[in-house]
């Protein structure tokens, strides 16, 4: 009986006594001979056992089982490993099923291929599990705000589910992955785009068993802007005023044009253009054109890019 004691692994949920009272009515139901038959021991030279650790189904659950029994309140002990919210539940269910089910998940079945009885009492006992505990988790709630080029959504704190532990994934389906912190970035390439995210809550149980539930938010990125910003100096004559056009918020690499009019008409340019067409920078950003006036001019200078448009302020 002691080898077998020593070498079996003590469940996290039980104690070295339960183990004992286990262990002691097994042999008494199989003696060293039959185990030894069936594989769980085996003599060694100095004419004791060895433990083998190599379980027949059978002698498995019938083991577990005994665990159970051997237990002054075996549904509060398992309850409280899982952290159950209650063990009303589980201790209606039949030790038989539960021994079923720690069998074959904490001890090595030596003929499981060969008898299916194991994995059928498995399967009963976590769908018995399942129609006790098992619940939706609460729907993940995010909210959304604009960023540079992107929208940051941001997760209010998931409730665990009674009984199971809840995690949120993002992502949709073939690529969840675990939130990482409280928020997640969707990059849109350019502003005042729309991106959006799937969401799904998991919640795990003790038993390997998970529900879910799923949302999709959506929001917009900060727009696209232009801008004049005065120069630091200008050169171009005498007494001048210098103006530069900044953009920001485009997509990279794409191509914009800038058109200018001062008063509603002519942009006044020397070069006789009044429009100027450049390729966006890596990030978005950029100075676009420096536009030069006498310190006398007193008219309204607009630049439009596309539906955008600003006016230097004089």
């Amino acid at each position: 009986m002691s080898t077998i004691v020593d070498g079996v692994e003590v469940p996290e949920w039980a104690d070295r006594d339960q183990v004992e009272c286990a262990v002691d009515d097994l042999v008494h139901e199989s003696r060293s001979g039959e185990l030894e038959e069936r594989g769980l021991i085996e003599p060694d030279s100095g004419g004791g056992w060895i433990y083998t650790g190599e379980w027949q189904v059978a002698d498995a659950t019938s083991y577990s089982e005994k665990l159970l029994d051997c237990s002054d309140d075996w549904a509060d002990q398992i309850g409280k490993t899982w952290e159950l919210d209650d063990t009303d539940c589980l201790d209606d269910i039949s030790t038989d099923t539960v021994g079923a089910y720690l069998a074959q998940e904490s001890l090595t079945l030596s003929d499981a291929d060969s008898d299916d009885s194991a994995e059928k009492g498995h399967a009963k006992a976590i769908e018995e599990l399942d129609a006790c505990y098992v619940e939706t988790p609460a729907v993940p709630k995010a909210t959304a705000k604009a960023a540079y080029r992107a929208v940051d959504f941001n997760f209010a704190e998931q409730p665990d589910a009674a009984n199971g532990k809840v995690v949120i994934n993002t992502g949709g389906p073939g690529s969840w992955t675990p939130l990482s912190g409280t928020s997640v970035e969707i990059d849109t390439e350019q502003g005042d785009s729309q991106a959006c995210v799937q969401a799904q809550a998991v919640a795990t149980y003790p038993w390997g068993t998970t529900s879910e539930s799923q949302a999709r938010f959506c929001g917009k990125s900060q727009p696209k802007r232009i801008w004049w910003k005065r120069a630091k100096k200008c050169t171009a004559a005498p007494g001048c005023v210098a103006w530069e056009l900044h953009y920001e918020g485009f997509k990279d690499f794409a191509s914009i044009t800038a058109r200018y009019t001062s008063n509603g008409g002519n942009c006044l340019a020397v070069s006789g253009s009044c429009s100027d067409t450049v390729t966006v920078v890596p990030g978005g950003r950029g100075r676009l054109v420096t536009w030069s006036f006498p310190r006398s001019y007193d008219g309204a200078f607009v630049a439009k890019v596309g539906k955008l448009k600003t006016r230097i302020r004089n």
